[in-house]
């Protein structure tokens, strides 16, 4: 069944390749007139499932507006060699990373926006502003290395990426490019020169050079020391840093001593992810400008011809930037004057409107609504009180959500996805203190339930142990609707949750390395604030236990970790949060 299975993959692959449709009605037809007909209907029904999950997912066109636009990257495109685009082409769909329906929409969205952006062909001297709207969590970072693997193949030869403002996000975004666009770990070591699988899928072995590593945002010391330099125009240079005001005047300075004061002739692209945080000019004052808004568009002035393209999924405040407003020293501001890209997300996105409205078709799955908080973690904590609150215990809706995960990963483990990643998000407070606390007690309680498990999970008859029937009522009440049961999960259970462990990720630090663990998935109640809230993906996240007290429309959209693409388990998926805070989403 598998072989035939394959065959008609392979078919459907073939058809996408040629731009031709594959619907619900071709995977039905595929089914009952192939090599299927022995089969039950619940073998038939599963079929289906892997089929319509692979090839029936669908990716809109969205909407743009522009200005002071001239078409050129059709008239150029066949003399380009699209190296680096083909590569990630190859990647995306030879490791089924995306579905083909979106990697073709990929292409073609891609091929829009740098059309949008300037020619790096044009000579003179010219600027571009632009901005992509996404939806969180729903493929921005797909989209932008896209975008940057065809603008490093059109000409594009310095590229810089603002990731976000913390290390941990920075880290992950530079991964995330390694894999996608360097092709090998960006570490400043002779020693270490480790490809990876992208190079797998091209005949020649050409990497872009890089100013910023897994480990260290950008440093100019370190920069000198291994050779950095904008004059290495043979590939694109990148540079992944944060939004901190010291690193980028940083970066400023070496630019601005690489071309001995002079403007850079090579074009540049950069890239502003996250762009209605901490890039826009807050200043009251019109003749000032806020430090990273300033020293941002500093580094666009050192270059003859540059190009700014801002992403965020909550451009409330982008959109209200002086269009009018300039700068003798620090040119144009940074609002998106020539182009505004909406993008739509795929039909296997999760969003609001699934969670959240009336007839959403996984609010009553997914969503509960929790009330027991108060007396341990307050939505209101008192500023004054931010390093010594104490946190009264658990309260009980944290300790099931706690126990719905363990379920998660039993029953991923019986379906064959135990080695792959699988987190919980703990989101209660904004304060670094708190969040240790959480810490503590929440692996307290995991390691009482570690320890239930280990003895008395496989025991015969009636449990008296309360945390195996709470464990037992919590999988009847939440998971027995699925093809798998009790016993099996209970008899798996501890070798299933034995690799959890509990991690905190804020300013003080904390890290989620999925990559790391790769071979074994990790397996990991995270436990943060702001740091979980902007930009960081958490690799299958299946439950999530917010009670932040936030009525900003952004900062609600950006908490919303649990917003994604959750192919496979999206009906192993929990969200347990106040009644208030589902109230501002809906």
């Amino acid at each position: 069944m598998t072989e035939d299975l394959g065959d008609v993959i392979a078919y459907f692959r073939s058809r996408l390749s040629r731009m031709e449709e594959v619907t619900f009605e071709n995977i039905a037809e595929a089914i009952e007139t192939g090599p299927f007909g022995t089969l039950s209907d619940v073998q038939k029904a599963d079929i289906r499932a892997i089929l319509e999950s692979s090839f029936n997912i669908t990716q809109g066109t969205g909407h743009s507006v522009k200005s002071d636009y001239r078409p050129w990257l059709q008239e150029r495109k066949s003399e380009i060699d699209f190296y680096y685009w083909n590569r990630l082409r190859k990647y995306l769909l030879g490791e089924q990373i995306l579905p083909p329906n979106v990697l073709s929409r990929l292409d073609s969205l891609s091929d829009e926006i740098l059309d949008y952006c300037g020619n790096p062909d044009d000579t003179g001297s010219w600027s571009r502003r632009g901005m992509v709207m996404g939806h969180v969590q729903s493929g921005k970072t797909t989209n932008y290395t896209g975008l940057i693997c065809k603008a490093a193949d059109a000409g594009y030869r310095i590229i810089i990426l603002l990731a976000g403002l913390t290390n941990s996000l920075r880290a992950q975004t530079q991964q995330r490019l390694d894999e996608t666009f360097i092709g090998k770990k960006s570490i400043f070591r002779p020693d270490v020169d480790q490809k990876l699988r992208i190079l797998h899928h091209a005949t020649e072995q050409r990497t872009p050079l890089f100013g910023t590593t897994r480990d260290r945002d950008f440093n100019r010391l370190i920069a000198q020391n291994y050779g950095v330099t904008l004059a290495a125009t043979h590939e694109p240079t990148i540079f992944i840093t944060k939004k901190h005001k010291s690193t980028l005047e940083n970066l400023r300075d070496w630019i601005r001593d690489q071309n001995h004061g002079r403007r850079v002739p090579e074009p540049l692209l950069l890239i502003d992810d996250e762009a209605d945080n901490a890039s826009i000019n807050t200043s009251k004052d019109p003749t000032r400008s806020t430090a990273i808004n300033t020293v941002i568009r500093e580094i666009l002035q050192l270059f003859d011809r540059a190009t700014y393209v801002g992403y965020t999924a909550t451009p409330f405040a982008n959109i209200f930037i002086d269009p009018n407003s300039d700068h003798e020293m620090l040119g144009d501001e940074l609002f998106p004057e020539n182009f505004i890209k909406a993008l739509d997300p795929p039909t296997n996105y999760i969003g609001a409107h699934r969670l959240f409205d009336e007839d959403g078709d996984l609010r009553s799955t997914m969503v509960r609504m929790i009330d027991d908080y108060a007396d341990s973690l307050p939505l209101v904590q008192p500023a004054t009180r931010k390093h010594d609150f104490p946190v009264g215990g658990i309260p009980p809706s944290l300790k099931e959500a706690i126990r719905v995960y363990l379920l998660t990963l039993a029953i991923r483990h019986l379906r064959g996805d135990g080695k792959k990643h699988c987190s919980m998000m703990i989101n209660v407070s904004r304060f670094n203190d708190t969040q240790a606390n959480v810490e503590g007690e929440v692996y307290r309680y995991l390691e009482k339930l570690k320890d239930s498990v280990a003895v008395n999970a496989r025991a015969r008859g009636q449990p008296t142990d309360e945390r195996i029937i709470e464990l037992r009522a919590d999988f009847l009440r939440e998971f027995r609707h699925l093809k798998v049961g009790l016993a099996d999960v209970l008899s798996v259970l501890h070798q299933a949750i034995s690799p959890v462990r509990v991690v905190t990720v804020n300013m003080r630090g904390g890290k989620l390395d999925y990559e790391q663990n790769r071979r074994n998935g990790l397996h990991v109640i995270a436990i943060g604030g702001l740091a979980l809230s902007r930009g960081l993906t958490l690799e299958g996240l299946t439950v999530s236990y917010i009670i932040r007290n936030a009525s900003a429309s952004d900062t609600l959209m950006q908490m919303a970790r649990w917003f994604g693409y959750r192919d496979g388990y999206e009906e192993l998926c929990r969200l347990h949060l106040p009644e208030v805070s589902a109230d501002h989403y809906d």
